[in-house]
């Protein structure tokens, strides 16, 4: 993976995601995340997605070839402050011709740095973001990005298995990365570890599971119930792990220290209101660093 280690350039990466209509997601929540970790977001538009609270409208998806006119712009604009991506996120792309786009991102010689491809196929209010030829492009990019991450009902249409365990999980993480991921982070959320178990309630810890190396680590956060629905938590998760590789970080210490950071920060809000759940969740996760730690 290249990083900047030990560098004092700016974290700046290139956000690829969809912009929601009026909910702190998608877009929107990688920007703000960016800016809760000290970067500068390089935000790239690939699709407009009119839902909100359960109710979906529209998925309208931006031409490629504006989605390859942003690439171009941000990877070779010569303004006197111009500056350069040094990381990638890419999540929501939605079209193939899209993907190609993000390919060639990938592979010019203008970008370095750390990317994390966050697989995502469904959203939360019900929407279908990918068609199956998108979801089979976006397989065949895996390879060439830092970190695949995906969520568990994502990695079931991924890994073409159901995933009710964590023994499932852990089988259905290396078929995804037998499809080309150099690491996977299967993001699990409460399971019960064996198939008997399945009946009585998961424990109360929030699973996930990497596969890097040929080998499998297990990450665990205690389940934060909170008393409002906090869009963007994906975002910061990814985002700091982004910025953490970009600082020479070892990807199981950046997994892990970032989601020490997002349950601390989830514990701190967890009475929050409705109302105030999103820009509370920004401020609270900007104030917890979550430092490194070993396994």
């Amino acid at each position: 993976m290249d990083s900047d280690s030990g560098s004092t350039t700016p974290f700046a990466p290139l956000l690829f995601n969809a912009l929601y209509t009026g909910l702190a997601r998608g877009l929107n929540a990688d920007i703000r995340a960016t800016q809760a970790v000290g970067g500068v977001p390089l935000s790239l538009c690939t699709s407009h997605i009119v839902a909100s609270h359960g109710v979906v409208t529209d998925v309208l998806n931006v031409p490629s070839d504006t989605v390859h006119a942003q690439i171009e712009h941000l990877l070779s604009s010569d303004t006197p402050d111009h500056i350069v991506p040094n990381a990638a996120k890419i999540g929501i792309v939605g079209a193939t011709p899209s993907v190609r786009a993000v390919a060639h991102l990938l592979d010019h010689e203008a970008f370095t740095g750390p990317s994390i491809l966050d697989v995502t196929l469904s959203g939360p209010s019900g929407e279908d973001i990918a068609e199956p030829s998108t979801t089979e492009s976006l397989v065949n990019i895996m390879n060439r990005v830092s970190l695949v991450s995906v969520r568990r009902r994502d990695a079931e249409l991924v890994a073409g298995m159901e995933i009710p365990t964590l023994d499932d999980a852990q089988v259905a993480v290396q078929r995804i990365s037998q499809q080309g991921a150099s690491a996977v982070l299967l993001r699990c959320g409460r399971l019960p570890t064996h198939f008997f178990e399945r009946e009585g309630e998961p424990p109360n810890f929030a699973l996930d599971l990497l596969w890097y190396e040929g080998e499998m680590a297990l990450f665990e956060a205690p389940f934060v119930e909170t008393s409002a629905s906090i869009s963007g938590r994906s975002s910061a998760y990814l985002v700091d792990v982004l910025h953490r590789l970009h600082q020479g970080a070892a990807l199981t210490d950046a997994v892990q220290a970032s989601k020490r950071r997002l349950a601390d920060t989830l514990n701190q809000i967890r009475s929050v209101d409705e109302a105030q759940a999103s820009p509370r969740f920004f401020a609270a996760f900007e104030s917890h660093e979550g430092a490194p730690v070993h396994e």
